[in-house]
């Protein structure tokens, strides 16, 4: 785009990270192309898209997101064979342990679930296990292995996607800076940018944590805010290789996965660290989510119970911490679909530290809403206005966000969810 012009595509996707990018790439999947503009203030995924773990899951704790990840799973081989080339997703599945009476029942159904949907679910032992890892330390853990699960380099999805959107026509402006979006008789009429203004009909706001700065000028507040995640990384050791499979533990509330030799460590925290999205900067990647010098004292706090399963915690050297911003909302539920309140407007956001895991689902499911009227996928659990009005730059709903997180394990949610079925009748 040079110069100070008007452009006319009929779709523009806003934020080029995992959803914008697997967005941009199923509606040029659909012949539509050369009628879709992607617009990224920065590059391909700079900000959150290419902090995550990168963790697949073919059966999550809410049977809504299966779909959505099942997509993702499908799609991987497809955009390979479009691109020509392997992305190198890491078939290792994932090991998740309960030991409360509570999360064995939670895992029991997951299983269940799993086998239903055909999806590969064993139960092991603990033998098993420490055959596998051996650093863990499984104790009398109720343990099933998924083995379709894997993990994938994030960045590297997110810049296929957007590769793969640009072979279909679509056209990718980075270092482009929306300002607003502009509407005309209560629709979508187009874009102020700092290239610009560009006229559309349709346009789909897929900015991370940025998403509310376009939405609430509007009067949309889209329901989610700005949540640290983060996770440390061991040096290699000889414990560890890249074949072993991920874990999630129910009760400590930690996830790992392999790192080349080394291990990487999740922790969900009591209190998640989140953000009131009026006071993030313009330069989102360079934004320090941790203050220097804290860098270690989740993982400290949670010292105890990780040792109970890590016994040789205390003699691991860490490499490395990564921290970004994720986008989370109260009830660990998307923000995707269509915004009721303004024609012509979706929201593909919230993604709750899964935004890798659902990405080929958001964009199948988006692409079909917009081209054909109609989702492949069931979106109702993640309408944007599910909450009615929220004001996300207040600390009450900043909390909720918070606690959403600090909840986030699978099995976790899964009993919250099993209990919230009862409730609603």
């Amino acid at each position: 785009m040079n110069g100070k012009r008007t452009l006319h595509p009929a779709i523009v996707v806003i934020g080029g990270g995992i959803f914008g990018a697997s967005i941009a790439s199923h509606l040029g999947a659909r012949g539509i192309g050369k009628e879709v503009l992607l617009l990224e203030r920065s590059e391909i995924a700079a900000a959150a898209s290419s902090q995550a773990a990168g963790m697949i899951f073919r059966i999550s704790a809410k049977p809504g997101v299966d779909a959505l990840s099942r997509a993702t799973f499908e799609g991987l081989p497809l955009l390979e064979q479009q691109l020509g080339e392997a992305l190198d997703f890491r078939r290792v599945g994932t090991v998740r342990c309960a030991v409360e009476p509570d999360g064995r029942a939670a895992l029991a159904a997951l299983r269940q679930r799993a086998v239903q949907a055909g999806a590969a679910a064993e139960t092991i032992d603990a033998a098993w296990c420490r055959r596998a890892m051996p650093w863990l330390e499984p104790g009398d853990a109720a343990c099933v292995y998924f083995a379709d699960d894997g993990y994938i380099d994030p960045y590297r999805l997110t810049a296929a996607y957007a590769r793969a959107a640009a072979q279909s026509g679509v056209r990718i402006q980075t270092g482009a800076t929306v300002r607003s979006i502009r509407l005309q008789a209560g629709r979508v009429a187009g874009l102020e940018t700092s290239a610009g203004k560009i006229a559309c009909d349709t346009l789909v706001v897929a900015a991370g944590a940025l998403s509310n700065h376009l939405t609430v000028p509007l009067g949309i507040a889209l329901p989610m805010a700005p949540t640290r995640s983060h996770y440390w990384i061991t040096a290699a050791d000889s414990l560890f290789d890249a074949a072993q499979p991920m874990l999630v533990h129910t009760d400590a509330g930690i996830y790992t996965r392999p790192e080349l030799n080394g291990l990487l460590i999740g922790v969900h925290e009591a209190a998640s660290r989140t953000f009131d999205y009026r006071r993030l900067p313009d330069d989102l990647p360079s934004f320090q989510v941790t203050q220097a010098g804290t860098e270690w004292d989740v993982l400290l706090a949670a010292e105890d119970r990780i040792q109970r399963f890590l016994p040789t915690l205390n003699t691991l050297r860490f490499a490395d911490y990564v921290a970004g911003l994720s986008t989370y909302t109260p009830d660990s539920r998307f923000v995707i679909g269509p915004v009721k309140a303004v024609p012509g407007l979706y929201a593909a956001g919230g993604c709750c530290g899964s935004g890798v895991t659902i990405s080929g689902g958001v964009g199948e499911a988006l692409a079909g809403l917009i081209v054909e009227g109609r989702s492949p996928h069931d979106l109702s659990p993640f309408l944007p206005e599910r909450f009615g009005g929220v004001d996300p730059s207040s600390e009450d709903f900043q909390q909720r966000c918070a606690s959403a997180r600090a909840g986030k394990s699978a099995l976790q949610i899964e009993k919250r969810e099993n209990t919230n079925a009862f409730r609603d009748g």
